[in-house]
């Protein structure tokens, strides 16, 4: 049994990819459920996981927001079913994430970085497999989203490239990703591969310059072999910038319309499209920003309370002393390229409030593992100066 609960976290996590496949959400869903109780009743029934790991101050941005949601929930819906679902998956979620992490401890980093690579490669393969790109249209391998399915081509690809060493393999992985990354059509996973080589870059310079002229090159390439919607001719393309303007715009009026204490937690990418006008767009999948989202869910007052506590932590992480996480460096650079390419695709996508959404999470269980490691090197540092 506690083998099993210390995988909780990876579990939740390839559901997720379950739930992206084409024809799989039905499936996917059963399990959530399923999972989630089976979650529930032992975070209820272990005093020993509530009090040493829920509590333990070194989840305590876990805890903020956890408690945010609840003061949020009693004072503004209080008795709200379908709103009390999201309060109780976004505990469990961050719960579930605290039990592995403190689990697994300094075995977690492997974990997580072996369990990506699977992830990854076999999304890979089996799309180009099964379902090989025609060329004529955005390609989304064996996923029922061409952004979702670059999204996971991304981390792929920035895996590769910070924790895989040179080889033949490695090599044909990452034009592989690229690949179908520009094949995906998708802007903002140029984007991402833009900052995992910045990133890369930054941290080795000269050292492997070529892997990065390489990258590039295979950019340039694909953006004239992939087909009329490849990523490359898109991002270039004369609505880069306008094309979810009306996504933004009804985004907007929907949080003005409640802006002191929002939509409640069960609207989160929620847009009132009974505020469209009939000659607009139509739009299927609400804000698709996720910082619009969390202010129409919440509202002025709450969003602002999430945003401070999120982006507090996150600083403090970002400008701590890249050892502090371990003596892999390029490693933690893999993590701090999860926590900065999601959040600019929070421009792009609803990526820091879903309980499904592979980014959601990816971003989630690197930000709270990052700031367990922070606070246990903080005191480890303060037990040996006394």
């Amino acid at each position: 049994m506690e083998k099993l609960v210390k995988y909780l976290a990876f579990i939740f996590l390839f559901n997720n990819i379950i739930y992206s496949l084409k024809g799989f959400s039905g499936i996917a869903e059963i399990i959530f459920y399923i999972f989630m109780g089976f979650s529930l009743v032992l975070c209820l029934f272990s005093v020993k996981i509530i009090k040493g790991i829920i509590l333990n101050k070194s989840f305590y941005p876990f805890f903020i927001l956890n408690s945010l949601n609840i003061i949020f929930y009693v004072f503004t819906e209080f008795g709200d079913l379908e709103s009390f679902k999201y309060l109780s998956a976004r505990f469990l979620q961050f719960s579930i994430f605290s039990i592995s992490i403190f689990l697994l401890n300094d075995n977690f980093i492997k974990t997580f970085i072996n369990f990506l690579k699977f992830i990854t490669v076999s999304s890979l393969f089996t799309s180009l497999i099964f379902n090989f790109p025609d060329f004529s249209s955005r390609y989304m391998g064996l996923f029922f989203n061409p952004n979702e399915f670059s999204i996971i081509m991304v981390f792929g690809f920035a895996l590769v490239l910070f924790t895989q060493g040179k080889s033949y393999l490695n090599y044909l992985l990452l034009i592989l990703f690229v690949f179908t990354i520009i094949l995906s059509g998708s802007r903002a996973a140029i984007i991402g591969i833009l900052i995992a080589l910045f990133m890369y870059f930054k941290h080795l310079k000269s050292k492997h310059f070529l892997n990065v002229v390489f990258v590039l090159f295979l950019l340039i390439l694909f953006s004239f072999l992939g087909g009329e919607n490849n990523a490359i001719q898109r991002l270039f393309s004369d609505d880069f910038l306008t094309n979810r303007k009306y996504e933004y715009l009804y985004a907007i009026d929907t949080f003005l319309q409640k802006p002191i204490f929002g939509h409640g937690l069960k609207n989160y990418a929620y847009i009132d499209f009974s505020l469209i006008n009939f000659d607009d767009v139509q739009i299927d999948y609400g804000a698709h920003n996720g910082y619009l989202s969390i202010l129409v869910q919440y509202g002025a007052i709450f969003s602002s309370a999430f945003f401070i506590v999120l982006f507090y932590n996150i600083n403090k992480i970002l400008s701590s002393n890249i050892k502090t996480f371990g003596n892999n460096i390029l490693e933690t650079n893999f993590l701090y390229f999860i926590l900065i390419y999601t959040l600019i695709n929070g421009l792009f996508e609803n990526t820091l409030i879903g309980i499904n959404f592979f980014q959601s999470n990816l971003f989630w269980i690197t930000f709270g593992y990052l700031s367990y490691m922070k606070f246990n090197k903080k005191n480890e540092s303060s037990s040996l100066s006394n």
